[in-house]
């Protein structure tokens, strides 16, 4: 199944992918204390009849995790993306490809470059148990 990139289905897949990442790793999260949003401007009128920017959010403290459907200015890592710009960054997936992995960090360094794709805090800083949930997502990205 495929769902629309920042859709309410995408966003509750998202949030049961970092659910189950989250109970599978047990007692290795004590200790876990992780924040991540997105947020997508201009996306399209079926997905935000009134234009307003999409965004998803959670945190993760320990084993619990606490999952929005909406901003978090105060998360450790934000990003903010145009929604076009990503979208062919959320349908990558690299399928656990080195070279593919590559690529897609270079398509996301030039949406950087181009002012397209907002990294506010430090992603290196981000416990790659969690954090890593691209190639699963853009399996199931429309």
């Amino acid at each position: 199944m495929k769902y629309d990139f920042a859709g309410p289905q995408w966003v509750a897949f998202m949030h049961g992918l970092i659910c189950e990442k989250v109970a599978a790793l047990g007692d290795q999260m004590k200790g876990l204390d992780w924040s991540f949003c997105e947020v997508f401007t201009d996306p399209p009128p079926e997905l935000s009849p009134d234009g307003s920017p999409l965004a998803w959010s959670c945190v993760v403290k320990g084993a619990n995790v606490e999952f929005f459907d909406d901003d978090l200015p105060g998360a450790a890592v934000r990003i903010v993306a145009d929604y076009n710009a990503v979208l062919p960054l959320a349908r990558y997936d690299s399928k656990g490809d080195e070279a593919r992995a590559q690529e897609l960090a270079s398509m996301s360094q030039e949406l950087v470059r181009t002012g397209k794709l907002i990294v506010h805090g430090d992603r290196t800083q981000q416990d790659s148990r969690i954090a890593n949930l691209h190639d699963p997502i853009a399996g199931v990205t429309k």
